[in-house]
């Protein structure tokens, strides 16, 4: 069953806005060469990003199922998508109908192995 992951920003400072986080939620900091500092509070995250990398967006978690009947439906309505792979990880990038930016993502293994 799809479910919230995590919300991605981008932001001149990373580590600072990752502090902020840890400092006002308590969240635990983990940073992964390549990847962005993430901030994850209980088991969802926030992506900081330096500018320039995947734009702002809200990552929702799908298995490999889901995720392929994703891209049929996408296909289905003329909506346009890219796949990227993270590595750990598959994601689907699209818009909504009001332009915000979305992920469908799927981990290698099931899970996120840097969440708690």
């Amino acid at each position: 069953m799809p479910r919230l992951d995590h919300a991605a920003f981008e932001t001149p400072d990373p580590d600072a806005a990752a502090a902020f986080y840890e400092r006002v939620f308590g969240a635990r900091i983990v940073k992964t060469e390549g990847h962005p500092v993430m901030a994850y509070v209980g088991n969802t995250g926030f992506a900081f990003h330096e500018p320039h990398g995947p734009g702002d967006h809200v990552g929702v978690r799908v298995s490999e199922e889901e995720r392929a009947g994703l891209k049929r439906r996408l296909d289905e309505a003329g909506i346009e998508w890219e796949e990227r792979d993270h590595g750990i990880a598959k994601g689907v990038f699209f818009r909504d109908l009001d332009g915000r930016q979305l992920e469908a993502i799927t981990y290698r293994g099931g899970d996120d192995p840097r969440r708690p």
